[in-house]
């Protein structure tokens, strides 16, 4: 018998009946079934055909297998699949765009070098669920407690919403190198968390400790590495490596409704399916992280077909001889690999620039997860990307391999941009040796140090010969992104420069001049990025960098510095603090409460409730500002699969006003449009559907039309020249006379300063879950106002306040945010619970809540003051401005007043507030929201004044600085005034004079490089006008155990275990007996909001009178019995009729505005790029005094988190743009002392407040800068007086130092 007929019988059919055989016939086989009757007998044969291509995928996640088919859309991502399915609610989510790194997961991807999986760190709402077939994930919950623990102990979590992302991204490093990390190691993964509370010291602490070189003795141990994951294999028993993956070869098809998921095995099968599909649009997946970038263009809903490359393994070739071929499937992370692998080569010694370059991309799980061919193609895509990898293999002069269906063709890299693409792919790059005398650098500048993208990078390749007078041997390559989108190469330039003597001043000169005119940024390329003139002069430094480093000791030594970038060290910390042990729990440095279960992922926000079919709503929000709403068209959402309902103003039962009427001059806040489009970004109607995604993939498909449009007033300036101003802004404030006084002085100093805005970025978004019941709502709300939640809900829904139950476990983060904003979020929720009458979650995505909710105020000062010629101050009269938004109802202005006098003296003043109004949302509280602003503009004047008398900044604020007896402008003595003792003792401690000095000689020595020294006081003044915290303290005498519902609303401050400390050294009882409930609007109504840094040491002061009284109850029943036990003392008091229950309300104590004053002192040093705008802040030295702390653990954590988030108002953008400090913003060397021995008299148990004040002083690093921008200008002679204006960003700060291409010299 031969072959072919072989192969027939094998393809043959048996009939069960008769037995007789018939050839398989494919045309019977139907979604994947055969079905036919038998040719002899007639009888009905059917059976399941087995394919080579899977329909479905299977994933293990924590060691157990999940297999999926088509019931999920082909677009989901993991996240999304491991929350749903609540497999995972312990991975969060925020952004959706890799930006936050909150949602992170731990994968085994295949890693071709070891030609094994390995564990990596990834994003999951960027991971498509389907490109997980055969991956084995790992979430929160499939780790051990090793991580959780050391995180927990070392007060690496306050909110503890990024805290499950922290400890998987150190799992994932330790799991990927067994253990042994160092220090280094573990600084340079934490790029891509955000946290918005800690400060990040204290979370790089705790992971440095299982570093081999840390000098913490609980290293972790080799147990502790074997056992730092859950999972293990179900066939073998022992812990699992991945090797039970599916082959690569493995072809994979989910046919969605809309969407077909196919994983080709090999390049011909990809063509093939691309040919078998013509019109279909189609998009390549291998990380998806590009449409983290642009998302619109990217989303894979949008797409017919998505292209699961990951399965092709001839896109993961290696190969080093004698061209170094590296495939397109190899991700960033593994080319990191490579390049660093392979550096000591020395005809491949340009490796190293492309790696630092490459460590600079994105985030240690964006580069994990996404391939380089993936960025170029996205360059390719979008020319104005700022792609680094394309410069950088650009001046490497890669060559690309290209295939199609025809072949494959190597191009080189030049011609990839202009190269049709349309159903091709990168197969590869084509790395050349290059000879010692090429010289290959890359540049870069950001907003920030890390996670965020070029503003302008460059790469540079010379032929250099050096001991010729530095002649330029061939063309050179000069190529840069971030200038326009059509701008690659600098041709002039390079063309100039062939055979050009380097050694020449006016080679170099040629250069600069040359490459200015062929240099024409682009100022529409993107609307957030820095301005033409600062693009166009950093891209020229870097030319001239390249020069100092190729001229290196034969450039003058004063430009030396241009050549050498900053290098940051190794962060570290200190912190110093009092505490008694006689007096324990009560101030004793203990870990939070909550914090094991945030580590772990346990702790539940809202998101993570779980729902019985909950509905999902979305609002549909305006594209324009200042216009009329015409008409909205919901149609085409309407048909979408899983839409229900469209819901508007009209719709609405109750009041459409969501601002309960705190002031009579408050104005209504509509929920939605009923007709004036106000702002971008305003609410117009609501998306209610059965699925998340969908729900918000609805809104964009509400049509909507506008008249009436006119321009929106956007800024402080467009209101003033506009007139537009809203009235009654406040009294104007006066203290003596102000006017004589500037008139009378011989000094008189006029200027101006503003401040910016700023977004929150809260980790949790704004949410609420709300659910109809027999006798009103309940509400699941993200507000730090339970009560106005209350009653905002009950406005719109027409019911009465008893009707809505408001509850509130913990915030994903808040800063002020959810004081009042979330009053428009519930208020929406409950209208579409009401009218669908089911449970509905209202979860705010990332975008529509920075559109919506507003961001902390912007302001404007112009001011007067007189001083004496020995710069004492007489008189200051200021006129601020403040930008409110679209209504005046959270009107900052009064705000103001009690924190502008900062630490300084002065007899008179006058302060006129002008409330502007604008096209803007309602502008809101954010972490101290007037004493920040109000002390920036107060230091920002210290420094006109100082720099105009010609006085050392430190030594005028001295002179100055509140003496003990004195009076305040608003009338309060100063009794306890310690500010003139808190500067000599830092100024000591910190050893100030002789680092000013050193930073004086580093300045005259180095033209491009400064350093910057300033140090800046504050007095905070804490008040209590108009609060009322309650508190209940149960006592349960079945054990004794304790319960209590305070009014205070845990965000991350800690409020829950001060109130348990308070609790156990009243009762003189164990912690482990206390246990804090939710606040809730039954348990703890008609309370304020959580705020203003007093409600912490509230809720305490209204717990030990809930102690003292239940303590008088208890007592006659003690004095009756014999050395009891607690929970015999408890059992007997129920037996005697003894009320085991106490509530009590704090109401404003005291009749004074200011209850008390803290005090502190920061110095802070940085180092400055006079060329580029960076910075690094090299040292931080903190006094604060907290009174006596009541937990210094958390007190010190809250110094350190309020000043790095004061940090982040240093280099933000708005919108999306908005980048907070990452773990390498930090200071390099920040050290915290809190004020020992300094009991506060009028304190509750003697503390002060912490959550706010240190914020304020984070202004010290800005005038730090300040110095350094003075230093440069001195250099060229133009030593005057400017104001810095925050926010200082990056390009703000470099043009500031009127820096100019013919300065460029060597």
């Amino acid at each position: 018998m031969d072959k072919k007929q072989s192969s027939k019988l094998d393809n043959c059919i048996v009939c069960p009946v008769c037995n007789s055989r018939h050839l398989f016939k494919k045309e019977k086989v139907e979604n994947g079934v055969f079905a036919a009757n038998c040719e002899c007998c007639g009888h009905f044969i059917k059976f399941q055909v087995k394919s080579d291509v899977n329909s479905k995928i299977t994933v293990t996640i924590n060691g157990q297998k999940y297999t999926v088919g088509n019931e999920y859309p082909p677009w989901t991502s993991l996240n999304s699949y491991l929350r749903k399915e609540r497999i995972s609610v312990g991975t969060k989510v925020m952004c959706r765009e890799g930006g936050c790194g909150i949602c992170m997961v731990e994968a085994k991807l295949y890693e071709p070098i070891s030609d094994s999986m390995k564990s990596y760190p990834i994003n999951s709402c960027l991971c498509p669920l389907f490109m997980c077939d055969g991956l084995e994930i790992t979430t929160i919950e499939g780790v051990n407690d090793v991580i959780p623990k050391r995180l927990a102990k070392y007060n690496g979590s306050q909110c503890g919403y990024c805290s499950p992302a922290q400890v998987m991204n150190m799992h994932a490093l330790l799991d990927f190198n067994k253990g042994s990390v160092s220090m280094k190691e573990v600084e340079d993964a934490y790029d891509d968390v955000i946290c918005r509370c800690t400060g990040y010291r204290p979370i790089l602490d705790a992971m440095k400790s299982f570093a081999v070189d840390s000098s913490q003795k609980n290293k972790i141990t080799a147990t502790d590495i074997e056992e730092l994951g859950k999972m293990f294999c179900s066939k073998t028993g022992q812990r699992c490596h991945g090797k039970c993956h599916p082959e690569m070869g493995q072809k994979l098809q989910v046919i969605g409704a809309d969407t077909v998921w196919n994983r080709p095995a090999t390049l011909d099968e990809l063509f093939k399916a691309i040919s078998d599909n013509p019109g279909k649009k189609i998009r390549f997946v291998f990380g998806n992280t590009g449409s983290g970038v642009y998302k619109s263009d990217l989303d894979l809903a949008n797409f017919d077909i998505l292209m699961d490359l990951r399965g092709i393994k001839e896109l993961y070739g290696i190969d080093f001889d004698p061209t170094v071929v590296l495939g397109a499937g190899l991700s960033i992370t593994q080319l990191i690999d490579i390049f660093t692998r392979t550096k000591l080569e020395p005809s491949f010694g340009y490796f190293t620039q492309i790696r630092n370059m490459l460590q600079r991309v994105a985030t240690t799980s964006i580069r994990s997860l996404g391939c380089w061919a993936g960025n170029l193609m996205l360059k390719h895509l979008h020319p104005e990307f700022q792609s680094d990898i394309y410069v950088s293999l650009e001046a490497a002069n890669v060559g690309l391999m290209i295939a199609d269906k025809t072949g494959s063709t190597q191009i080189p890299i030049g011609q990839f941009l202009k190269t049709d693409m349309t159903n091709k792919v990168i197969v590869a790059m084509l790395l050349q040796s290059m000879s010692d005398d090429y010289i290959i650098r890359m540049y870069k500048v950001a907003q920030r140090a890390e996670n965020s993208h070029s503003f302008v990078n460059a790469g540079i390749r010379m032929k250099i010969d050096k001991s010729n007078k530095f002649v330029v041997k061939e063309k050179p390559c000069i190529v840069f992104s971030g200038i326009s989108k059509d701008f690659v190469h600098a041709v002039q330039t390079e063309n100039y420069l062939l055979g050009k003597e380097l050694s020449d001043v006016k080679v170099i000169q040629g250069a600069m001049t040359t490459l200015a005119t062929e240099l024409i940024p682009d100022a529409d390329i993107d609307p957030v990025e820095p301005s033409v003139g600062y693009r166009k002069n950093v891209a020229i430094g870097f030319l001239y960098t390249y020069f100092l480093e190729v001229l290196g000791n034969t450039a003058g030594s004063t430009f030396r510095s241009g050549a050498m970038p900053l290098q940051r060290p190794l962060s570290s910390g200190q912190q110093s603090y009092d505490t008694k042990p006689m007096e324990w729990p009560l101030t004793e440095p203990l870990m939070k409460l909550e914090a094991m279960n945030q580590t772990t992922g346990k702790a539940q926000y809202i998101n993570d409730i779980p729902l019985h079919k909950p509905l999902y709503a979305a609002f549909v929000t305006s594209t324009v500002g200042n216009a009329k709403l015409q008409s909205m068209d919901p149609s085409k959402a309407l048909s979408m699969p899983g839409v229900l309902k469209f819901i508007t103003a009209k719709d609405i039962l109750g009041t459409n006003n969501c601002s309960p009427p705190l002031d009579p001059s408050f104005l209504p806040e509509e929920v939605l449009c009923s007709g004036d489009v106000m702002y971008a970004g305003q609410a117009l109607g609501m998306i209610v559907a059965d699925n998340e995604d969908i729900a918000n993939r609805a809104t964009e498909q509400v049509l909507v039309t506008y008249s009436d449009q006119k321009p929106p007033i956007m800024s402080i300036e467009d209101g003033i020249q506009a007139k537009s101003f809203f009235p009654k802004p406040g009294d104007v404030f006066k203290a003596g006379d102000a006017d004589t006084a500037i008139a009378n002085s011989p000094k008189k100093i006029t200027g101006s300063i503003s401040w910016g805005e700023q977004q929150h970025f809260q980790m949790e978004t704004q949410i609420s879950i709300c659910t109809p019941t027999e006798d009103g709502m309940d509400v699941e709300a993200s507000t730090q106002w339970i009560d106005l939640t209350q009653q905002s809900t009950a406005m719109v829904l027409g019911v009465p306040e008893s009707s809505i139950n408001v509850r509130v476990k913990r915030l994903g983060g808040a800063y002020g945010s959810k004081i009042t904003r979330n009053f428009i979020v519930s208020a929406g929720c409950a209208i579409a619970a009401q009218i669908m009458k089911r449970t509905v979650k209202l979860n705010m995505d990332f975008h529509t809540n920075f559109k919506m909710v507003g961001r902390r105020v912007s302001y404007r000062a112009d001011y007067d003051v007189g001083c004496t010629n020995d710069g004492l101050l007489n008189g200051i009269k200021i006129q601020i401005y403040a930008d409110l938004g679209y209504l005046p109802n959270e009107n900052s202005l009064p705000g103001i007043v009690p924190w502008m006098d900062n630490a300084y003296f002065c007899e008179n003043w006058k302060l006129t507030p002008v409330a502007v109004k604008t096209n803007k949302p309602i502008n809101t509280a954010c972490r101290a929201p007037g004493s920040t602003p109000a002390i920036f503009m107060m230091e920002s004047i210290m420094e006109n004044v100082a720099k105009e008398l010609n006085l050392d900044p430190t030594a005028f604020r001295t002179l100055n600085l509140y003496k003990k007896g004195q009076k305040t402008p608003l009338g309060n003595v100063l009794n306890y005034c310690n500010i003139r003792q808190l500067v000599p003792q830092l100024m000591a401690s910190s050893d100030y004079t002789s680092r000013a000095a050193a930073v004086q000689a580093f300045n005259q020595a180095n033209r491009w490089k400064k350093k910057g020294l300033s140090v800046v006081p504050i007095k905070f003044g804490l008040s209590y006008v108009g609060v009322h915290y309650n508190a209940i303290v149960n006592i349960y005498a079945g054990d004794g155990s304790i319960s209590i519902a305070h009014g205070g609303i845990e965000m991350g401050q800690g409020i829950n275990t001060k109130v348990a400390q308070v609790c156990a050294y009243e009762l003189g009882v164990p912690m482990d007996l206390i246990k804090i409930k939710a606040n809730t609007t039954l348990a703890n109504a008609n309370d304020v909001t959580t705020g203003g840094s007093i409600t912490s040491e509230l809720c305490c002061l209204a717990v030990i009178n809930c102690c003292q009284d239940l303590k008088t109850r208890m007592a006659p029943v003690k004095a009756k019995m014999k050395n009891p036990t607690w929970k015999e003392w408890t059992q007997k008091c129920i037996e005697d009729k003894v009320d085991l229950s106490s509530r009590y309300c704090v109401f404003q104590p005291g009749t004074e505005d200011t209850r008390y004053n803290s005090y502190g002192v920061t110095c802070t040093e940085v180092e400055f790029d006079v060329l580029t705008g960076q910075h690094l802040i090299n040292r931080v030295d903190i006094l604060y005094d907290c009174g006596e702390s009541m937990n210094p653990m958390i007190d010190v954590g809250q110094v350190e988190g309020a000043f790095v988030m004061g940090l982040g108002i240093l280099a933000y953008r708005i919108s999306q743009e908005y980048k907070p400090p990452m773990a390498k913003d930090i200071p390099i060397d920040f050290r915290i002392q809190l004020l020992k021995n300094a009991p506060n008299p009028v304190g509750v148990l003697r503390s002060k407040a912490v959550g706010e004040p240190p914020l304020c002083m984070s202004c010290s690093a800005l005038f730090a800068l300040k110095r350094c921008v003075e230093a440069a200008r001195r250099d060229i002679q133009k030593d005057t007086f400017f104001p810095l204006d925050g926010p200082a960003t990056v390009d703000r700060l470099q043009e500031l130092c009127l820096v100019d291409p013919s300065q460029f010299v060597i």
